[in-house]
């Protein structure tokens, strides 16, 4: 009789079992599942808590947000250095002892070195140019060692007072190690444009194209890796933004924030090879390609892959028709954000998404219209920086929650 009335008692209650130190919970029984409801108030840790100090997980996240702004002024650089055709001015890798010429003789020293080269041979110009070039490609430069030691010393020491445990040291000891592979790549990038003679598909001496995708998309990754973890740092975990009646909406919004990201690095690497063979001075008009909607001789160049990144109609035809698919499926995004029960924060960063991509649109079409002339340039790729961090964020803020709070949820959805 008392066994009966017990079992019978643990049918009607509901029961919230802790399994693994509170990590995840599961409910007793099928009837206990249906009757129960969501708990607000739950326990679940912060993974982050796992990975850094809690209580310096800010001033760690504003010192990532530091070095993702330093990436970010150097890609801007290095955009600006390409456009004023700067990057073969410095013909010497000395990624530490390189001293800036100091006196007239000094600068005349390094003037004639670079007239050895390929550059100055086809386009002669005077000490008084090379200065002007010179001086933006020795910022860059300097600029890449700098945020190295920004990036590594903290990094070191904040290990080694163990506001990073070893855990996360590891990951960012990782994107310490690709930032390193990136200063080689810069090099590598640099001598292509050194050697003798330069490619059929540039009418200039320039870097190749297939070395200047290799170091943006470095760049961009860096940058990437960078704001994420700082986002990570600053947010709060996100059983704290998720509930069972948003909770599809989330899983929804990350699907279509990784297919945003794939597209927003299409355009970007579109935009790299119309960087690399100068694609932005033909076809300067709007919305048609000198009165073609498919121009002809989009396959002239043989192989077939080269099409992609030497041959200047299919080059731009593509970065042009990125760019259309990338706006139509953010705007898709944003309506569908404002009609979802997104949190607030995730809406609000879909709408600042949908307003870099209107700019974004319009930057482009005016550095067409003017042969992408520095300043316009300047701008578009400015731009398209702002672009990735809104999608950046999006697909931070509708990120999955952690493996325990996905199994208590699931049971209210």
């Amino acid at each position: 009789m008392l066994l009966s009335r017990i079992r019978t008692f643990k049918n009607l209650t509901t029961t919230l079992k802790p399994l693994q130190n509170n990590r995840y919970y599961k409910f007793s029984n099928a009837e206990a599942a249906k009757n129960a409801k969501f708990d607000r108030n739950a326990h679940f840790e912060d993974p982050v808590n796992e990975w850094v100090d809690p209580s310096k997980r800010w001033l760690l996240g504003g010192w990532l947000l530091l070095c993702a702004g330093g990436v970010y002024f150097m890609v801007l650089l290095g955009g600006y250095t390409r456009l004023t055709h700067s990057g073969l001015s410095m013909t010497k890798w000395k990624p530490i002892e390189y001293t800036y010429p100091r006196n007239q003789t000094d600068w005349e020293k390094e003037f004639d070195y670079y007239k050895q080269f390929p550059e100055y041979q086809h386009t002669p110009i005077d000490l008084d140019k090379f200065k002007k070039i010179f001086i933006v490609e020795y910022l860059h430069r300097v600029s890449g060692s700098t945020l190295g030691a920004i990036y590594v010393l903290p990094l070191a020491a904040f290990t080694a007072m163990k506001w990073i445990k070893p855990q996360y040291a590891k990951r960012l000891g990782a994107i310490g190690g690709l930032g390193l592979l990136q200063g080689l790549i810069g090099w590598w990038m640099v001598k292509s444009g050194l050697d003798r003679p330069k490619p059929e598909y540039q009418q200039k001496p320039r870097v190749s194209t297939y070395r200047l995708t290799v170091h943006l998309s470095m760049a961009l990754s860096l940058y990437s890796l960078l704001i994420w973890n700082a986002a990570t740092l600053f947010r709060k975990p996100q059983h704290l933004q998720i509930t069972p009646e948003n909770y599809k909406t989330h899983l929804k919004f990350r699907g279509l924030g990784i297919g945003l990201i794939h597209l927003v690095a299409i355009n970007l690497l579109t935009g790299a090879a119309m960087a690399g063979i100068d694609a932005g001075k033909v076809f300067n008009t709007w919305p048609t390609m000198n009165g073609q909607i498919v121009p002809a001789n989009l396959f002239k160049a043989s192989p077939f892959y080269k099409n992609f990144f030497e041959n200047v109609v299919m080059v731009q035809f593509n970065h042009r028709n990125a760019a259309y698919l990338t706006y139509a499926f953010g705007s898709y995004i944003t309506y569908l954000a404002y009609k979802s029960n997104l949190p607030k924060q995730a809406r609000y960063i879909c709408y600042a998404l949908y307003g870099v991509l209107n700019y974004q649109l319009l930057t482009g079409v005016v550095a067409l219209l003017n042969q992408v002339q520095v300043h316009s340039g300047s701008i578009h790729q400015f731009n398209a920086l702002n672009v990735l961090t809104a999608s950046l964020l999006l697909c931070h803020n509708v990120r999955r929650p952690s493996l325990p709070y996905r199994n208590y949820i699931k049971q209210f959805v």
